[in-house]
């Protein structure tokens, strides 16, 4: 059955497009700092819960305290680490803490933030997706594949394929990372992270042209223990000759003696944020990968649920000011832990991938020594 466009608009003072950490992130600090503005909120989500996304899946301690924070505890299958080994060419190093951090999915972590999130009062819509938008001197016109809406602010999180900042017709283009990762079972004699709770990062590709690392992480799949392997190219230097990241996957995979298939390999692009990226127009503004990630490790949960503490901070303001030129957005950003750590990581990136060793080894070390 198709589905039917409606005249009539339905209204709120905000809608959120997307329903992946960020945008859930979002309403859920919407509900803590103004619950009655959360009320008047909804969230489109053009899938429906559980869904999966690729990603690492890392829960870190930033991570934990921002669930804390909120009153939130999710309880769903999950890894203890309890060490981070690093690779550059012949030089090995790991870092050792107890409950360094957890791997989950986020095929169940974002069902289960969803579930909370509705608990607590949210408007969700899956499987809506959003189609247009016109920007009109007190709020926004949306159309989605099911209606069409008056909003004051517009958020869009939805991704790093954001169709909401491709409607903004923003004048810089975005940076891309490839991403690509397959889930296996695990084999004893080569997959050693699962019995030593270990995450295993590869930088050693860098001298082939690499501006990325390859990943190996421990997990749980149907709750049965799995491994997550996976490769990330951020071009961070778009002038280099471009690495084969394909074939470097492929030589890592053989490495361990797992048999492939290219076609089951999960890709997706990953939006960094990068100088000069602007992430908000008046009415609207963006959060989580459609603002943009780092270009060092690739961001991932934790800056997902800082960029909705910030996004719900800076819009409660605007409602209270009555000011929605989201004028003041990029400084927030810099200012809030969330642009701090990009920030830092993107300084990092620019040492650890201009393809020089040294660099390289100096820069991982610092990035797993904090």
């Amino acid at each position: 059955m198709r589905d039917v466009i409606q005249d009539s608009a339905s209204e709120y003072d905000i809608m959120i497009v997307g329903g992946g950490p960020a945008g859930l992130s979002t309403w859920l600090h919407l509900h803590k700092y103004d619950p009655d503005l959360a009320s008047k909120t909804v969230l489109i989500e053009k899938a429906k819960y559980p869904r999966d996304k690729l990603c690492g899946g890392a829960l870190g301690e930033y991570t934990e305290t921002i669930l804390k924070q909120l009153k939130i505890d999710i309880t769903i299958p999950s890894i203890q680490i309890h060490r981070v080994k690093c690779r550059v060419g012949d030089e090995v190093f790991c870092r050792k803490k107890h409950n360094y951090f957890k791997i989950i999915r986020r095929l169940e972590f974002d069902h289960a933030l969803a579930q909370t999130a509705i608990a607590r009062g949210l408007r969700l819509h899956e499987n809506e997706t959003f189609i247009e938008m016109k920007t009109q001197k007190d709020g926004v016109v949306v159309k989605t594949s099911r209606q069409k809406y008056r909003t004051r602010v517009l958020i869009g999180a939805d991704g790093s394929t954001s169709e909401v900042r491709r409607k903004m017709n923003l004048p810089k283009k975005p940076r891309f990372a490839t991403a690509i990762e397959i889930f296996t079972t695990v084999n004893p004699q080569y997959d050693k992270e699962l019995t030593t709770n270990t995450v295993s990062f590869d930088f050693s590709w860098v001298t082939a042209g690499l501006q990325g690392y390859v990943w190996h992480f421990p997990c749980i799949v149907n709750n049965n223990p799995s491994m997550n392997h996976g490769i990330g190219n951020f071009r961070f230097f778009p002038d280099k000759p471009r690495a084969d990241t394909k074939k470097i996957f492929a030589h890592t995979l053989e490495e361990r003696n797992i048999m492939y298939n290219p076609k089951s390999w999960c890709r997706a692009p990953i939006h960094w944020f990068s100088e000069g990226d602007k992430i908000s127009q008046p009415h609207v503004l963006l959060t989580g990968d459609a603002a943009g990630i780092d270009p060092a490790l690739g961001g991932g949960i934790q800056l997902a649920l800082w960029y909705g503490e910030l996004a719900a901070a800076t819009v409660v303001d605007a409602f209270n000011e009555d000011d929605f030129s989201f004028k003041n957005y990029r400084k927030r950003f810099f200012t809030h832990s969330v642009g701090k750590y990009i920030n830092y990581m993107t300084k990092l990136a620019n040492r650890i991938y201009k393809g020089d060793v040294t660099e390289t080894l100096e820069g991982v070390r610092e990035m797993f020594s904090k």
